[in-house]
């Protein structure tokens, strides 16, 4: 008797040791990388640290206090330089704990939680998540937290759980951490409150849940909003009316090519997965959608990608975070779900789905492992380093990083590309140097500054001489 009870306690420690393995090896091979402030928005961030305004951008607008509050406390606890970086890669590592927490507890078969954490591990953008210095994966992990609290999205609503106050104060309040540290998951803080409205609740627990809920966000919502009011008063409204123009206009959502925004989508979708990686994981949100126990996942996955493709700029793949955080949840479920059937041909669908699993996760391996280069710095301190050992003063134009280099390179003069009347005219007086994010065409390059992993773009180099 005790040596049958035991079996599954063996079984919980290897998988909980061989859990831990993948996740202490990844994130190990990945302090391989310096903490490096890697975009101007890190820098806001960093700017943050000891002065919050967001009329000065530090941060920019809305302001993100949630995340500066975390941020501030990881500087009181470690003394880190880069406390927002350090901070983003924490975070990574709290949401691959949550993949595996939310799997474990809505799996019978336990070992599919590994699966979903290796699937997880493999995504080519969780590097770059880890180490963006942003808000995505801290914000991220508060949803994750919200999905392992509320057991809504796989649990019958009749669950004792939703029936109790408390329940619905600690969900609405980790729906409210995660608005305040990352503001823009606003639309999937929507879909999931309007997602578990409509689909789980019943009767007036549904009214009486969604409204202990509203008044948890409401009231971290004021506390946050009177934080910002008290650095910035009412120009607030101005800028925030001024960003959010540019971002609809200018920067959010515009590119460089001609391309329809969801043809850009599915390319940036197509570099961060693989075409046989994107196929294999849309299938699987498809038939998520017919699953019973996938459904709300797979809607609020379908929800983000509606949003992202009207609202985000889709040459940043840290918008695809959300689906960084639910594709390999969904993906271990369904194949778990169809392991667990005892009809016939539920089970005559068991190997086809072994060598899928097989399938997917060596394309997202390889196409992953591919996309790390061994430079140990992000590419604009890269950059940094190279100019640093110039003794006099040079002209650098760039379209990327523009605060960040005046901030690293105060020596020299930094003039921002997308004014081409200004830099256009100091360019015909003497020779510069022009730093890009994408190659130019017909033109020598001095120097690639290459990109640590997918995400991270790399920077080139060109001179350009007057006199020749």
């Amino acid at each position: 008797m005790l040596q049958r009870s035991s079996e599954p306690c063996y079984a919980d420690l290897i998988i909980g040791i061989s859990v831990i393995a993948c996740i202490a090896g990844y994130f190990g091979l990945l302090n391989y990388y310096s903490f490096d402030i890697s975009s101007d928005d890190a820098l806001y961030f960093q700017r943050a640290l000891t002065y919050f305004s967001v009329l000065e951008f530090s941060p920019h607008f809305p302001g993100y206090p949630g995340f500066v509050w975390f941020e501030r406390s990881i500087a009181a606890i470690t003394s880190h330089p880069n406390s927002n970086v350090l901070l983003s890669f924490l975070s990574a590592i709290a949401l691959t704990l949550s993949v595996f927490v939310y799997c474990y507890q809505h799996m019978q078969s336990k070992g599919f939680t590994i699966l979903a954490v290796v699937l997880f591990l493999l995504q080519g953008n969780i590097a770059e998540l880890a180490f963006n210095g942003l808000s995505d994966a801290t914000a991220l992990w508060f949803f994750s937290l919200y999905l392992l609290q509320t057991h809504l999205y796989t649990q019958a609503s009749t669950d004792a759980c939703t029936r109790k106050t408390y329940s619905s104060i600690i969900s609405g309040l980790l729906l409210a951490a995660c608005l305040a540290t990352r503001p823009s998951y606003l639309p999937l803080v929507t879909s999931a409150l309007v997602l578990e409205f409509i689909y789980h609740a019943q009767g007036q627990q549904r009214f009486r849940r969604f409204g202990w809920q509203l008044l948890s966000i409401t009231a971290v919502g004021l506390l946050c909003a009177g934080y910002v009011f008290m650095q910035d008063g009412w120009a607030y409204i101005e800028e925030g009316q001024r960003f959010t123009q540019g971002h609809f206009t200018i920067w959010g959502n515009t590119t460089s090519t001609t391309d329809s925004l969801l043809q850009q989508w599915l390319t940036t979708l197509t570099n961060t997965y693989s075409s046989l990686g994107l196929a294999l994981l849309t299938t699987n949100l498809i038939i998520g959608l017919y699953i019973p126990k996938t459904r709300g996942l797979s809607i609020l996955a379908c929800c983000w990608f509606a949003w992202i493709i009207r609202g985000q700029n889709p040459e940043n793949i840290r918008h695809l975070a959300v689906f960084s955080l639910l594709l390999p949840i969904i993906t271990a479920q369904l194949v778990e779900h169809f392991y667990t059937q005892n009809s016939y041909l539920q089970k005559s669908i068991r190997p086809i789905l072994y060598v899928v699993s097989i399938i997917l996760l060596v394309t997202l391996g390889h196409h992953s492992l591919k996309q790390f280069s061994t430079q140990k710095n992000a590419p604009i301190l890269q950059a940094t380093q190279f100019f640093t050992t110039m003794s006099t003063q040079q002209i650098i134009i760039s379209n990327y990083n523009i605060d960040n280099l005046r901030h690293t390179l105060p020596q020299h003069v930094i003039l921002d590309r997308h004014y081409q009347s200004s830099s256009n005219y100091q360019a015909q007086q003497q020779g510069y140097w022009r730093l890009s994010s994408n190659p130019l065409h017909n033109e020598e390059i001095v120097v690639q500054f290459k990109g640590r992993f997918l995400g991270e773009r790399s920077l080139y180099l060109y001179y350009f001489d007057p006199y020749h």
